[in-house]
């Protein structure tokens, strides 16, 4: 696997550490008041040892002690000061980061959220980005600092004598370069285990989604079957990354072996030739003693990076993925109605099959269209162009003049409201469902809309009125239905779409919000896709697809008039018929 260079990280930390400058400078100046702290203690004992066998007084032993126990207790109170410094910023570092890259994957195409699971995209931006807040908030901290306390100890050590500096600076060096060495090895095993868990979280994700069909077509014990061979793949994964993580600790605890035995043997050399103190050969074995816990967490880190590569490499590979929707320019008009004009439009999800074929038609600002059709007509995916969810294949769609490439994405969909079948709840309050997060929507605006599509009893049976939290599975499909008109009357769009919004709505609920519905589309261009005569009975046009092409367009009242139309016949025979 192709390795990340150093430059790369360091890229990332800018990004992220930047804005926080000051929370980072704190943290530096603490890092090296503790690392001063740390190596300062063993002097401390050096002295203690030398003063009790030269018989020194009890009171410089006395304050000896003392002296040792204060610094010991600031270190600590230091290193929960770095520890919390070290965790508030990499979790900064980390939201930021998965705001960025969950930004990211909403601006992608919907061919590609069609081509991953939602469960798989969770484990993108949470999971990978989860490997990498240890990076931000424990390897900088703890690396910088180990690499701090390492060069404090072989200046002290040093200065004792040059010969044993040499000796135990080269075994640093030794180890860091061989921890160098295996900080690729684990990539591709660390990685392998991330994409097993990405495909887990897919599998779960999709089965829960479809629990009610696998329950009542009996699919529990396959989907049991298949969750078994998905989780044993994902076990073996895993084993392997928790074995090369443990082979990367033997190394690190080899290294150490040696290291001692070589200050061991430089101490007693030193002590025969009458260089070291007693104290002094303490404090070669008790700073070489120091060494294990930063090269352990040099090796520890240097192991989790591996880990956060993995991770960097998935995101780095997400974002190399960008939308082929390029995003227009030019604004439509703020009032009044839109035009809507499709102009030889063909389309098709894949290459070698087309849903649209060569479809031309032109809507009125203010008129209303009703689009009827068999299922996989392409009534739905005229709507999902006129939103510029998928780019044509070739042809012209324009709104109001335009050519709908050329308006801003944001302009064109905020001009433009829907109601749907399926309607998403969120687990959310009244008000945040309402107004989709929108907190420029005033009580009062809601209010009315609530009580203008008659959902003003439902309202008052609210505990908490507005600020009631909805759990989206506890609502009826005709109540949540409801709860998506009255959105659309908030976003008060200049183009409406409603893909049959009667179709889970009982006849009093139906009746109840007819008057609400016609209001909506007054002064507004509209298209209603239609499975019931009865939903198109006051539309200014028809529109009849089939097999992706018109077979039918004109006004209504025209096309009722004309008994060889194809509409005249399916009022005679029923609409159900055609759609079927």
């Amino acid at each position: 696997m192709e390795k990340v260079p150093f430059r790369q990280y360091a890229a990332l930390l800018s990004q992220y550490l930047k804005p926080q400058w000051t929370r980072v400078t704190l943290l530096v100046i603490f890092m090296f008041v503790w690392t001063g702290i740390d190596v300062l203690n063993p002097q401390i004992i050096r002295y203690f040892i030398d003063t009790a066998e030269a018989g020194g007084t009890t009171r410089s032993l006395v304050i000896a002690g003392c002296a040792f126990f204060a610094i010991g207790f600031l270190g600590q109170v230091l290193m929960l000061v770095n520890t919390y410094l070290g965790q508030d910023i990499g979790w900064r570092a980390t939201n930021w980061m998965r705001g960025d890259l969950a930004h990211h994957c909403l601006q992608l195409d919907m061919s590609f959220h069609h081509e991953h699971t939602p469960g798989e995209m969770v484990e993108r931006v949470d999971g990978d980005t989860a490997a990498l807040s240890n990076f931000f908030s424990q390897f900088i901290v703890q690396v910088a600092g180990s690499l701090l306390r390492l060069g404090g100890i072989l200046i002290v050590l040093t200065f004792e004598d040059w010969r044993i500096g040499i000796a135990l600076a080269g075994f640093v060096a030794i180890s860091i370069l061989v921890y160098n060495l295996t900080r690729n090895i684990a990539v591709p095993v660390y990685t392998a285990e991330r994409e097993g868990y990405s495909r887990l979280f897919g599998f779960l994700e999709e089965r829960l989604t479809g629990i009610e069909d696998l329950r009542t077509n009996g699919g529990i014990g396959y989907t049991l079957d298949r969750f078994y061979d998905v989780n044993r793949d994902v076990y073996g994964r895993a084993v392997k990354a928790h074995v090369m993580g443990e082979v990367l600790q033997t190394i690190s605890g080899v290294l150490f072996a040696l290291g001692v035995a070589l200050a061991m043997g430089m101490g007693i050399y030193l002590y025969q030739i009458n260089v070291f103190t007693i104290g002094t050969v303490y404090l070669v074995i008790h700073y070489t003693a120091m060494l294990r816990h930063p090269l352990i967490t040099i090796s520890r880190q240097i192991n989790e990076l591996q880990r956060a590569t993995a991770g960097f490499k998935r995101i780095e590979e997400l974002y190399r993925i960008t939308p082929s929707i390029a995003d227009g320019t030019e604004r439509l008009p703020e009032s009044g109605a839109l035009g809507i004009e499709f102009d030889r439009v063909t389309f098709g999800y894949t290459e070698d099959e087309s849903v649209l074929k060569d479809v031309s038609f032109q809507l009125q600002p203010g008129k209303s269209l009703g689009l009827l059709g068999r299922t996989g007509s392409g009534k739905t995916t005229i709507t999902r162009l006129l939103f510029r969810f998928y780019e044509i294949n070739n042809g012209r769609i324009r709104v109001e003049g335009q050519p709908i490439e050329r308006i801003l994405l944001d302009d064109l969909r905020n001009r433009i409201g829907v109601v749907t079948q399926d309607v998403q709840l969120f687990n959310a309050t009244v008000r945040e469902n309402l107004t989709l997060f929108d907190a420029e929507i005033t009580d009062e605006r809601i209010l009315s809309v609530v009580e203008e599509l008659g959902l003003s009893e439902w309202y008052q049976s609210l505990p908490n009125g507005l600020d009631t939290f909805l759990e989206g599975a506890g609502f009826s499909a005709g109540e949540a239905q409801l709860l998506a008109f009255a959105r659309v009357f908030l976003k008060d769009p200049q183009i409406v779409i409603l893909d049959e919004p009667s179709s889970r709505l009982d006849p009093a609920t139906e009746q109840r919000i007819d008057s609400a519905v016609r209001r909506l589309l007054e002064g507004r261009t509209s298209i209603i896709i239609a499975h019931r005569l009865g939903t198109v009975q006051q539309v200014d046009e028809i529109m009849v697809l089939a097999d992706g092409e018109i077979r039918e367009h004109g006004e209504r009242n025209r096309l009722v008039q004309d008994p060889d139309s194809v509409f005249s016949q399916l009022l005679k025979t029923g609409l159900e018929e055609m759609t079927q």
